[in-house]
């Protein structure tokens, strides 16, 4: 949720209750390669080896609608450690849906299969892929 999990509710909710993992905000994947530095930017806890300060792994949340760009910047983050990746298609908001992204990619199944394959194969089998998905638009 955009404006609310970033990384100091991350950072307060791992220390008041022992979660197994939390996701970071959604990172928009458009049509390049997110560099490094836009990824620490994005999930601080890169730098602490994908953990909050209490020890919670992180995953990294990609949305967008392009399989062979969310498939590359999948990559690129699996390689940079992250410890899996969750793919956005619940997001509802409407600026999002408006640039098919989110929710509005659950009207494109085909779409979504690409992505979870392009991104499954892009990752090591160790990372696993997720998705936050919701029953309608």
């Amino acid at each position: 949720m955009e404006g609310l999990t970033d990384v100091h509710m991350r950072h307060v909710l791992t220390r008041i209750s022992p979660y197994d993992w939390c996701v970071s905000e959604f990172l928009r994947i458009t049509d390049q390669l997110h560099p490094r530095s836009s990824l620490k930017h994005h999930c601080p806890e890169m730098e602490h080896g994908w953990r909050t300060v209490s020890g919670t792994p992180v995953h990294l949340q990609l949305l967008g609608s392009d399989p062979v760009c969310m498939a590359e910047n999948a990559a690129q983050a699996a390689a940079l450690g992250a410890p899996a990746i969750d793919l956005n298609f619940g997001c509802p908001a409407k600026t999002v849906n408006r640039h098919r992204g989110g929710a509005a990619l659950l009207q494109e199944a085909e779409l979504i299969h690409g992505i979870v394959s392009a991104v499954r194969q892009a990752v090591p089998a160790t990372v696993p892929v997720s998705a936050k998905i919701r029953l309608g638009i």
